[in-house]
Parts: C-alpha cells; structure tokens; sequence
C-alpha cells in the first residue's frame, strides 16, 4: 500500500469516526506504514481531514517534513536531551560532546511533538477534538490549541466531550462590547486649581468626546461610554485622575483608545492655558487604567463565561463519591489561590489554556501572560451539578487595527476552527477552558491525576 492509500485511509477512518484523532499513527502502522514514517502520515491524515472538514486549505499552518522527536544522552555528563527531529546541531550544549541515542540499539527512538500534531514550525499545533456552545453564541468549534507535549490537548478534548455528552451544549454568555479604558492625570500644587480644572474638563466633555470619536474611534466603531474623576494626593502633590472608558464590538480597541485620549490630553492642556489653570504635570496616567494588569480591577476586554448542567447522580456515578466531595476540592482550591494572589482568581488548567488559545490564534494582543484569569464555580441547584468558569477580561481583535496585523496563519486557525467573530472567539475560549477545568477537576477527585493510577 502506498502512503498515499494509507493517508487516504486513515483519513477516511477519521471522517467516519472509526478513528480518533490521537490514533492516526497506530492507524498507519496496521496499515503497513514503517516507523518513523507513520507519524508523519498520521498527521498527513489529520491536516487532511481538517481541509475536509473545514473547506479550508492549510497554506499557512506548515507542516515539519519530520514531525516528531528523539530522544539522546550525553556520554560525558550522562544529561538527557530531547530534540525534535529536523535539528542538526547533536552535541550537547554543556560540554560539547557528541550526542549519542538514548537506546541500546543504536537508533532513536521518534515520537510525535505533540499529541495530535497538525502543523506549525516553532509552535507546534494540535487538534484537540471539538466543542458545541449554546447561548448567547450557537456554534461547534473544532478545538485547536498550541502548546506543551504533554497530555492538555487529549485533557481538553476528553473534557469537551463529555460536557457535551451530560447535557448537549455548554451554555455561554458573552457581553456584546469589548472595553477599554485609558486614563489622563494631573499634578497641581494648589487645591482651588484642580477643583477649577476638574470643572473645566467636566463642562466640556461633549467637545471633548467628540474630536475623540472624530480622530480614532468612529473608524472602528467605539465610543466613550463614562468618564471617571478620581482625587489622590502625595505630599504636595494634587493629582487629579481622568479616566475615559471605551467600548467596542469588533475591535480590541485598546491602542484606538490610547490614541483617542492622546487627543483628549491636548484638547485639556490648551483649555488650560486659555484659561489660565495652573498645571504642573498633565501626562498619561497608566498605572490607574486599563492596561495589562492581572487584577480583577482590569477594565478591558469583554466578558465571558461558560456552564453545563450536570445531573448530581450521572456524576456520582463517574467519579464514585459523593458530589459534595468535588464542592470541596473546588472550594479548597479557591482559597489557596485567594491566598496566593490576592483575589479568587484560578489558574489551574486555564493558566495553560488561555494563553495557548492566545498563541494559536495570534491576535492582538499575542502576550502568552494575558490580562483575563479565569474564576471557576461549582454549586448544586435541584439534582444538577453546575460546572461554570468566569473568564472576566478576554482581550481580543481577529480584526486588524492600530495594534498591528491579524497574522494569515491566525486567520487560518480561526477558519478551521470555526470562529467567525470576536463573540464566537471568546465563547470557544471560555468552553475550551471549561473543558479543560473541568477534566482537571474530575481526574483529582478521582485521584487518578499525578499518582500514577
């Protein structure tokens, strides 16, 4: 059989579902596929199967020629190194030796980069099943996540589907506006000037609001929505906080506002000179806005949350204990971060998922530590388990704007994924992170995570 029959095989395996995404490669193998070679037809079939489900050609997302790594030892110094295939350097970076395989044999022994590897040169993506959502966005979103080799893409997918299996889709809500906030601040040295320039400023916010939407905002359809005063002093110092908070629909709109209140900032300072205001510092006051701070004070992004409804008895059943016994690992949990970082925040499974859906798709912002750490819940009401996650502040715009271009290979990923808007992009991440979460949850109280069980 040729390795285009077997790909053509296994991808038709696939399709029907006699094959599950992480056996493509035991599929090749019974198919007379030689090692390492299956893995590479394993994925072949994957990526394949992908375009055929999508309609989407995979152009940007390459696929290494060698899919997979080997594992070698350092003769001198006896370190394991784990290298992916298609690197050529085999010495060790300690003391320059020549590598030497980790077998007896003599051969490498080659694994898979990632558990259900589907292309990627540096990152390494992975399809980890799919996820339907109803609610406020009615979708089924195939799951592609870029990160680690360990087992988060299988945890993930196992999670999805049987959220979905309990109880049909996971039930999302999604705000309808995107927030940001940038804030203006003010040093004077005498309390009558700040009070006559917060007046000033509050007395013409109109004009104000408009030259802000005129400059920046109208092109991407955001507007001001409040405006904040807030009054500090340090020492001498009168300060005076202006914030201006934007919303958007599309568009992350965090670098608009920036630029909007940039325009505000001259609009005030030639107010004040007209006026005759004695101002000693007007600048952009950061450290009081909306930028990049994990707190639950963050004033940008949009809100999202998942839940599933699960009956308390179908639960019982699977984890074999009492439902109580999860409230508790969840609520012991809960306190431990509350001691660690300050605020019920949670960043087990999501602390992972977040960001690698953030480096899968690659739009703005792409920083790998984001702004929006999850909250995950558990309660009973009646005879169902609720299951939920809280993902407060998701930054997000799949639509190019001021803070740069939406990549072609994220533009890629979201059309195989499914995500056609902003909305969508967020109700995929927050079911993904529920899936995750909620797999994580289960294989602790079942003690069968870590223990080697």
């Amino acid at each position: 059989m040729t390795r285009e029959d077997i790909v053509k095989q296994v991808t038709e395996g696939l399709s029907s579902g006699k094959v599950r995404p992480w056996g493509a490669e035991t599929a090749a193998l019974e198919l007379g596929a030689e090692e390492p070679d299956h893995i590479t037809l394993g994925t072949m079939a994957r990526r394949a199967y992908l375009e055929e489900k999508s309609g989407v050609k995979l152009n940007h997302m390459k696929m290494l020629e060698r899919p997979y790594y080997a594992e070698y030892l350092c003769p001198e110094d006896g370190t394991e190194w784990t290298l992916a295939s298609d690197d050529e350097d085999l010495t060790c970076c300690l003391c320059g030796s020549a590598l030497t395989p980790k077998t007896a044999s003599g051969k490498p022994v080659c694994k898979p980069l990632v558990q259900n590897y589907i292309g990627g040169t540096e990152d390494y993506y992975s399809l980890a099943g799919e996820v339907s959502v109803g609610g406020d966005v009615e979708a089924t979103f195939t799951n592609i996540l870029c990160y680690g080799t360990g087992v988060g893409h299988l945890g993930v997918g196992v999670g999805c589907f049987q959220l979905n299996r309990y109880n049909g889709p996971i039930e999302v809500k999604v705000a309808d506006y995107a927030g940001a906030a940038r804030n203006l601040a003010f040093v004077f040295d005498d309390e009558s000037e700040r009070a006559r320039a917060r007046g000033l400023i509050n007395d013409n916010l109109d004009p104000i609001i408009a030259q802000m939407k005129q400059s920046f905002l109208d092109d991407f359809g955001g507007e001001v929505y409040y405006v904040d005063f807030l009054e500090k002093q340090h020492h001498s110092d009168r300060i005076l906080h202006c914030c201006f908070y934007t919303r958007f629909g599309e568009y992350r709109g965090h670098g608009c506002t920036s630029r909007a209140t940039g325009v505000a900032k001259n609009y005030i300072d030639e107010m004040f000179t007209r006026e005759g205001v004695k101002c000693r510092v007007s600048v952009i006051g950061m450290g009081r806005d909306g930028d990049l701070k994990p707190s639950p004070r963050n004033r940008r992004g949009r809100y999202v949350s998942a839940l599933q409804r699960i009956p308390i008895a179908v639960y019982e059943k699977n984890i074999g204990r009492p439902v109580d016994d999860l409230l508790s690992y969840i609520e012991l949990d809960r306190q431990g971060v509350t001691e660690e970082l300050g605020w019920p925040a949670y960043t087990g499974m999501g602390g992972e998922i977040v960001p690698a859906f953030y480096r899968t798709y690659k739009c703005n912002p792409r920083p790998e530590i984001v702004s929006c750490y999850q909250k995950v819940w558990a309660e009973t009401r009646g005879g169902d388990l609720i299951f939920g996650v809280e993902l407060p502040n998701v930054e997000v715009g799949i639509i190019s704007g001021p803070e740069g271009i939406v990549p072609p290979i994220a533009r890629e990923a979201m059309k195989i994924s499914g995500i056609k808007n902003a909305k969508e992009y967020c109700a995929a991440l927050a079911a993904v992170t529920l899936g995750g979460e909620f797999n994580f949850a289960t294989l602790h109280i079942k003690e069968k995570l870590y223990t080697g069980r």
